[in-house]
């Protein structure tokens, strides 16, 4: 049941988050118990074995792409793949994200909606001419003519590699390195979107509510059958 109710606040999550700009669908995973053997009181027939039920072991997201949204906002980007922007938060941590939506602050730095700087390879970005801002597929950034950097972007090679959180940001685990350089196309004027399809979540959630219950019913039907064991067993007709 332990798994059911984690089960359940996961796919909340997802349906709360299914209008998030660079979300992915999380999941758990969860794996049986080692089985118990049964035996005869004396041990020496073995009467077979008993599951002790699911544990959870972690937690996967689905880094496939989210569908893309038109904007022709200058300042929207998303990026395929295993590829993520990265920002730095209040407290110097750099933090990994997939929501390109970004704005200018009043010293015209790129940043996010939750106010983080946005990084490019020597720090973070900042445009003086916003008005001509063109960035390429590879994040070279250029206002007119002149070249103002380059955005810094993390690639992994697969999630194993990322701590992840309940927002739309991640990290990269203690011992993990950037993968190597791999295809990356940055788009710009367009917004990656979530990828949780609405439908199967709710499936999914009827799913978990209905095992829930049958597990209620199942425990429920054991308290009342040892109750009866209790109090009836041994005693004299």
């Amino acid at each position: 049941m332990n798994v059911d109710q984690k089960r359940m606040e996961i796919l909340s999550n997802n349906l709360a988050n299914i209008n998030s700009v660079g979300f992915k669908k999380r999941s758990i995973i969860f794996v049986n118990y080692k089985d118990m053997l049964v035996s005869t009181l004396n041990k020496d027939t073995t009467l077979g074995s008993l599951s002790k039920g699911l544990i959870i072991e972690g937690f996967s997201v689905d880094m496939s792409n989210g569908p893309l949204k038109f904007t022709q906002n200058p300042l929207d980007l998303a990026v395929n793949d295993y590829n993520f922007f990265v920002v730095e938060d209040a407290s110097g941590n750099e933090l990994l994200t997939k929501n390109g939506s970004f704005a200018l602050d009043s010293e015209n730095c790129l940043i996010n909606s939750d106010g983080y700087r946005v990084l490019g390879e020597k720090g973070p970005v900042k445009i003086e001419s916003p008005e001509t801002l063109s960035i390429d597929s590879q994040g070279n950034i250029a206002a007119g003519n002149q070249a103002v950097g380059k955005l810094k972007i993390i690639t992994i090679n697969n999630q194993e590699d990322l701590v992840i959180t309940d927002s739309s940001y991640y990290m990269l685990k203690n011992g993990a390195e950037p993968a190597g350089e791999k295809e990356i196309i940055v788009m710009q004027g367009f917004l990656e979107t979530s990828n949780v399809n609405g439908v199967s979540e709710m499936a999914e959630m009827i799913e978990v509510m209905r095992s829930y219950e049958i597990n209620q019913k199942i425990i429920k039907m054991q308290d009342e059958t040892l109750s009866k064991a209790v109090n009836n067993v041994g005693r004299p007709a």
